[in-house]
């Protein structure tokens, strides 16, 4: 029996050294290079995105892609455009980037265009996001709640006094939410509804 295992063994041992001399053998052949260089027509063109935002702080490709993932880009991209068009103030960039028919998006970009009309600046009052929920997607649409903690916030007029109403407290996690639709023009999202807090 075990001269049996050891000549089963021996014929294992040879069969691999052969396979592997084979294998050898047909790597260290010598090859003639290829002379041609592919044609650089064969690779397919991918269409440049158009401008979209400010040309200083411009919507990131992944925020422009018609899925979940790049919805949830637009909206932690819009909520940084926010932050930076208070700091500002202007209201346009945040126009460009809603519907018409979203009015709170409308509100706020007109707050920002009528502090900047009146000389006044806004001294605190950033969002940054807590928690995002996975988006649900419909047929061009989506819709994705989330919470946002709001730093307190102070208007103030040309002179540093607060403006009358100006002020606002720290909320910790306000519970809100975007409903946006994918836009062809664009290629990107756009808001037509959203709350904050």
């Amino acid at each position: 029996m075990r001269d049996l295992r050891g000549a089963a063994r021996m014929r294992l041992g040879a069969i691999s050294l052969v396979i592997s001399a084979t294998l050898l053998s047909g790597c260290s052949e010598k090859q003639e290079a290829n002379t041609t260089l592919p044609s650089t027509t064969s690779a397919p063109t991918v269409e440049a995105l158009p401008p979209l935002g400010p040309a200083d702080f411009p919507v990131p490709d992944e925020a422009r892609t018609q899925d979940a993932a790049g919805a949830e880009a637009f909206v932690r991209y819009w909520i940084e455009l926010l932050n930076r068009q208070q700091a500002i103030p202007s209201g346009q960039p945040l126009r460009d980037l809603s519907s018409p028919e979203c009015d709170e998006c409308s509100r706020i970009a007109g707050a920002f265009d009528d502090a900047a009309a009146a000389g006044h600046r806004y001294e605190g009052g950033e969002l940054s996001l807590n928690d995002v929920a996975e988006p649900l997607m419909g047929d061009g649409e989506a819709a994705i709640a989330f919470g946002v903690r709001v730093q307190p916030l102070t208007v103030r007029a040309p002179t540093g006094s607060p403006v009358p109403g100006g002020v606002g407290e720290l909320v910790s996690n306000a519970g809100s939410g975007m409903r946006l639709a994918w836009s062809e023009e664009s290629r990107s999202w756009i808001i037509t509804r959203m709350t904050i807090g």
